[in-house]
């Protein structure tokens, strides 16, 4: 009786440390089925990083408002420049163009004017008899900021058609000190301008006068004889030829330029 629990013992302690030889030999091998097969499990790189937004700096941020201003800066400075040549040189072009073709109510430029090939204009110099005498008058008037008198010697003469006629302003400086002035001139009506034709005048040249000097400035004209012959200018016995005084300086390029009004 004793003998058999020793048996049982020695049983139980066979059966703790005996192990089956073939699951052994399995668990040492690596599984080879495709379910666990390591070739196909996910590698997960230890490199990779997580997505960050950086944000922008201000030289970025600025960097497209740079390129628009330098190109807004860039188109106003050639439009300034451009507006500045274009007022240097309106003043001549719109004298010169008013001159040949008489428009803003501007005499003609008497050398060419009225000959069909530009030829000698004192060949065209033939009062036309048949005509009525035309009556000029004269007004004469300064800006507010010339301290000159400024009167036409006669208020009015009366000329024939291709007949020369002479008149006299008379301009005197009221002031203590010497002054510039550049005159403008026009006709009315306005279109009577491109048969008005001066051969000697003062307008648009530079008039020094010295404090309290007085002087005389003749205007030479005539009427182009083709007057009479526009439909145009029936009707008309009148014309009025209008002179302005402005004062003047010199600008730091050199330019005689007018002083605008209230300065």
């Amino acid at each position: 009786m004793q003998s058999f629990p020793r048996a049982l013992s020695s049983l139980g302690r066979s059966n703790a440390a005996w192990t089956c030889s073939a699951c052994t030999k399995a668990l040492r091998q690596p599984s080879k089925t495709g379910f666990f097969n390591s070739s196909m499990s996910r590698k997960i790189s230890n490199t990779s990083k997580p997505r960050q937004n950086v944000a922008p700096t201000m030289e970025q941020l600025r960097e497209p408002f740079k390129k628009k201003n330098s190109s807004t800066m860039y188109y106003t400075l050639s439009i300034i420049l451009g507006t500045v040549a274009f007022s240097y040189g309106s003043v001549p072009m719109y004298k010169m163009i008013c001159q040949t073709t008489g428009w803003g109510g501007q005499p003609i430029k008497a050398p060419g004017h009225g000959g069909p090939d530009g030829g000698d204009p004192s060949l065209r110099l033939q009062p036309v008899t048949s005509s009525k005498r035309i009556r000029v008058t004269f007004n004469g008037s300064v800006s507010d900021v010339l301290p000159w008198k400024f009167v036409p010697q006669q208020r009015e003469v009366k000329v024939l058609p291709g007949e020369t006629a002479l008149a006299f302003y008379t301009a005197t400086n009221k002031s203590e000190e010497d002054i510039i002035g550049v005159a403008t001139y026009s006709v009315t009506p306005g279109q009577v301008a491109p048969y008005f034709s001066k051969i000697q005048c003062f307008c648009f040249e530079e008039q020094r006068l010295n404090a309290g000097e007085t002087v005389d400035m003749p205007v030479f004209f005539y009427i182009d004889p083709d007057f009479v012959n526009d439909p145009n200018m029936k009707g008309i016995e009148q014309i009025t030829l209008s002179y302005t005084f402005f004062k003047a300086k010199y600008d730091k390029s050199g330019h005689l330029t007018p002083i605008p009004e209230g300065r």
